[in-house]
């Protein structure tokens, strides 16, 4: 049985929150980054987090184009911490999308939606490196 739009909108709509929390987070990190090797991280933050406007931008085109209206509201927002409870959550962030992109690309394949779904295999890639970015940002 096909998935109908209405599911596939609620399922962009969740990632476009999940989205939405991370650009706030990673700039609140970029900004409030402290410490010797602040530097270097705070711009990987700084990064990550243009990135996940990207994402959340073709998110909300997509949501619009299937017929849907995008949330302007964010998941929850980790901030606050050392250095190392920044980039922890912000593991935690990641690997949490990279789970929820996986379960949504697979929806997409069910409801025969192949842009859609080369749409989240794009913002999977993304994901991946801004996990390892993080996981070798803590020596991990």
């Amino acid at each position: 049985m096909a998935l109908g739009k209405k599911e596939m909108v609620d399922a962009l709509n969740q990632a476009l929150a999940d989205e939405l929390a991370a650009i706030v987070q990673y700039m609140w990190h970029h900004v409030m980054a402290r410490g010797m090797n602040s530097p270097a991280i705070s711009q990987q933050f700084q990064a990550a987090a243009k990135d996940e406007m990207k994402h959340a931008e073709s998110l909300s085109e997509r949501i619009d184009y299937l017929g849907g209206i995008p949330t302007a509201q964010p998941a929850d927002i980790k901030v606050g911490g050392d250095l190392r409870r920044m980039l922890t959550d912000n593991l935690e962030t990641e690997k949490r999308a990279i789970a929820n992109y996986k379960s949504r690309i697979q929806m997409a394949r069910e409801a025969d939606d192949p842009v859609t779904r080369l749409l989240l295999e794009t913002i999977l890639t993304d994901e991946e490196r801004h996990a390892y970015d993080w996981e070798t940002a803590l020596g991990q």
